[in-house]
């Protein structure tokens, strides 16, 4: 009987070294630790490897090195598909960002509950993973333990959690409405009101903050400043825009801050739905930077979330820990917004 030919079929790493003329080493590092090796080296490499057909076959090098190179993703309590898509634009970034560097992303859940956040521990301690990513939320928590607890790296992205040890990449979500503000302050207006997201949320706290404290080290009172309960949803806007109809119109604000952008857009439609003009009778900003904004009759303004580079960012973060760089626990990245004005505000006369 022939003996199999059990050798491996198609090109291998000698032979796109061969090609590249570089070491086999110098191969594996551009393949699989692109951040760590010269441009043009990694780009004449990664030029023979496509000529060639060569790709890397990650589970094998997983067990050959005794290292996954998976990284869990867990995901918010819930995650709500409206207008605002942050959570889904970051994701998407993370994983193309964690895929170009040669590593796998594990969703963890779509929803949360108990017997959801038992199984993300599971994981958590099963082998299968090497590091995780928060992804606005708290630490899962089940029999007493957390996904801090299983030993791996983590890295929060959206909720600053650097003060308990966590790695964070935050927007700089109290200084962005901050500017709003001031901007709007500028525009003339005087009255405002600030439509927030849901209680405890790590975001509502900060922008609830910039708002108050801005308007306060410009001298508007508290009277001047009305904040409502909202939700980071449509109807979050639609219920405080039924209370702002409800107001004397001598009484109402100019100046509408939103906690996101579907809040915002909510507002908009109710008020518009009501006779009112945006921004003839009231100036209206969001926050988040939703693609569909620049869309709307008026166009929203808004605060621009780079998620992109947030993702980026996050995943970049749980790879050097992963790798073994040492990254102080309370370290935080934070990535600046940007301000859009569009017509949704108007000045007024002070």
């Amino acid at each position: 009987m022939a003996k199999q030919d059990d050798r491996p079929v198609g090109p291998s790493i000698a032979d796109v070294a061969r090609e590249a003329g570089v070491a086999t080493s110098t191969v594996s590092r551009a393949l699989t630790k692109p951040g760590r090796i010269a441009e043009p080296t990694r780009l004449k490499v990664e030029a023979a490897a496509r000529k060639l057909g060569y790709t890397v076959n990650q589970t094998a090098r997983s067990l050959r090195v005794g290292q996954t190179r998976t990284v869990m993703i867990v995901l918010p309590e819930s995650l709500y598909i409206g207008a605002s898509q942050t959570v889904l634009e970051g994701l998407e970034s993370v994983a193309k960002t964690l895929t170009e560097r040669g590593y796998h992303l594990l969703i963890a859940n779509v929803s949360r509950d108990a017997s959801t956040d038992e199984h993300i521990i599971t994981t958590a301690f099963g082998g299968t993973i090497c590091g995780i990513i928060l992804m606005a939320t708290l630490p899962p928590r089940a029999g007493g333990l957390t996904v801090a607890d299983a030993g791996l790296p983590v890295v929060s992205l959206h909720f600053d959690q650097s003060g308990d040890g966590i790695p964070s990449v935050v927007s700089n979500d109290f200084a962005a409405i901050a500017q709003a503000v001031q901007a709007l302050f500028d525009m003339g207006h005087r009255r405002f009101i600030y439509v927030g997201g849901r209680v405890d949320n790590y975001h509502e706290r900060q922008r609830v903050s910039g708002v108050r404290k801005t308007l306060a080290s410009l001298g508007v009172a508290d009277p001047f400043l009305t904040v409502m309960r909202g939700d980071f949803n449509f109807g979050g806007g639609v219920r405080a825009a039924e209370q702002f109809l409800a107001t004397p119109a001598a009484e109402r604000a100019s100046a509408i801050v939103c906690a996101n952008d579907d809040t915002a857009i909510g507002f908009i439609k109710t008020v518009s739905d009501a006779g009112l003009n945006v921004p003839g009778d009231v100036s209206v900003v969001g926050f988040d930077g939703a693609p569909v904004g620049a869309f709307m009759v008026p166009s929203l303004s808004t605060i621009q979330q780079s998620t992109t580079e947030l993702g980026l960012h996050a995943a970049d973060l749980i790879i050097r820990m992963v790798e073994g760089e040492t990254v102080a626990p309370a370290e935080r990245i934070e990535v600046p917004c940007q301000l859009v004005l569009r017509q949704s505000v108007r000045e007024i006369a002070s």
